[in-house]
């Protein structure tokens, strides 16, 4: 158990809220063809492969709760392949996977299971230009941090726990790169980043869950 003493005392460097919005873009791009999909996968720039694959997180990006990415549900409902967009859906986005990493096993398992045929509704593929602002919230404490991601826009802990780390700008999401280095919890911030948030369709599921894993460490 964290003790209180250690909940209230100040952090050598306060941690600085900053959220993020991710206006889409046409990549110019579109697919009708398995082929075309991994022609496409191939070619996008890493802003599109997290567009399709960690943006429906937000509940402004609408899929069916059964997949996790754009990409399984098009080969879904498209290429009428329920078996393939399941391991679409499944493919792995925790720490410490990049955009990259994911792009080269949507190519690897695409080319391995290739299925033929040609979908009456195409493939778009979405790039995105993020704008990104400061919050003015700043946790100057591990209590502060805690208060503040229970109540903070998820655009907000989607930046910091997933968009800088899956393109590559960290090797670890920020709240456990601050926990770690202000409070050496190794095992809090490992509990955080044992969470895959590619398997999150509910944004707020996702913040449930993170502060469930800090609630188990500091209070049990």
């Amino acid at each position: 158990m964290i003790s209180k003493e250690l909940l209230d005392k100040p952090a050598q460097k306060p941690f600085e809220f900053e959220a993020a919005y991710y206006p889409p873009r046409y990549a110019g791009i579109k697919a009708y063809t398995v082929d075309d999909l991994i022609s496409g996968i191939k070619r996008v720039d890493g802003l599109s492969i997290f567009y399709h694959i960690f943006h429906p997180l937000f509940s402004s990006h609408v899929i069916p709760e059964d997949m996790h990415n754009d990409f399984a549900v098009w080969i879904r409902d498209e290429m009428h392949d329920s078996r393939l967009a399941q391991i679409i859906s499944d493919i792995e986005g925790k720490e410490p996977r990049t955009v990259e990493d994911v792009r080269e096993d949507l190519l690897k398992i695409l080319t391995e299971n290739k299925v033929s045929g040609r979908a009456s509704r195409p493939f778009y593929f979405v790039s995105c230009n993020p704008v990104i602002f400061k919050t003015g919230k700043v946790a100057r404490n591990l209590g502060e941090l805690i208060d503040i991601i229970a109540t903070i826009s998820m655009r907000s802990i989607a930046y910091h726990f997933i968009f800088k780390r899956v393109m590559g700008y960290t090797t670890k999401n920020d709240f456990s790169i601050w926990i770690e280095e202000n409070y050496g919890l190794k095992e809090l911030a490992d509990s955080l980043s044992s969470i895959d948030p590619q398997t999150y369709t509910d944004e707020e599921k996702l913040r449930e869950d993170l502060v469930r894993k800090i609630e188990e460490v500091i209070f049990s």
